[in-house]
């Protein structure tokens, strides 16, 4: 309510002069209503930060990273060309601003890495029923921590078979099946081949 127009009248005995008018303006700053979220990204992709703001005036933009400008990044996303494990943990914000003054995001944290990815799979077998089988997976060196492991068999989740290993004790017929694994991490998953079990009986000297 203080927005208006105001002048000065000075005056002494000998008249008065009347001061140009200013113009005063009052305005909020920038209120944010969606923050930018932190992300993961696999390396060499090309992940994007937004924010969104409103204001009864027009919006300048600017991208932070590690509380350092970026060059060029004046606007309401900013998106990252081509990301390396360099770029692990990096903080961005946005800094909104108009003419009455700027707000500060929240930060949001860039995680870069790999997904899972097989580096061997697990091999079929032929049992016979009473003895014992392992499957077990190993995947290449550049999976990124931590990891997690779920079997299947036929398609379906083995309760509690959550390692790289998944052993079953002592054989039915019943456990034939098909069995795989899928790793899982931040950054993806990824399926291993199937290993076929086949479960049968030693020779009954009748």
């Amino acid at each position: 309510g203080d927005a208006g127009s105001f002048s000065c009248i000075a005056s002494n005995a000998f008249g008065s002069a009347t001061s140009n008018v200013a113009i005063l303006t009052v305005g909020y700053p920038p209120s944010i209503t969606s923050q930018p979220a932190s992300l993961n990204a696999i390396v060499g992709t090309n992940p994007t930060f937004t924010v969104a703001a409103t204001s009864a005036v027009a919006l300048t933009y600017q991208w932070q990273k590690d509380r350092a400008d970026i060059s060029g990044a004046i606007s309401a996303s900013y998106t990252i060309s081509n990301v390396q494990l360099v770029d692990n943990g990096t903080v961005y914000r946005c800094v909104v601003s108009n003419v009455y003054g700027s707000t500060n995001s929240n930060n949001a944290t860039l995680a870069v890495g790999y997904a899972p990815a097989f580096a061997t799979h697990p091999a079929s077998a032929d049992q016979a029923a009473g003895t014992s089988v392992t499957f077990s997976v190993t995947l290449d060196s550049n999976s990124t921590p931590p990891i997690s492991y779920q079997w299947q068999k036929d398609g379906a989740d083995i309760s509690g078979a959550t390692s790289a290993s998944y052993t079953i004790a002592s054989l039915l017929l019943g456990d034939a099946g098909n069995f795989s694994c899928i790793a899982s991490n931040a950054f993806g998953s990824d399926t291993s081949n199937a290993a076929i079990l086949t479960v049968g009986y030693t020779p009954l000297i009748t």
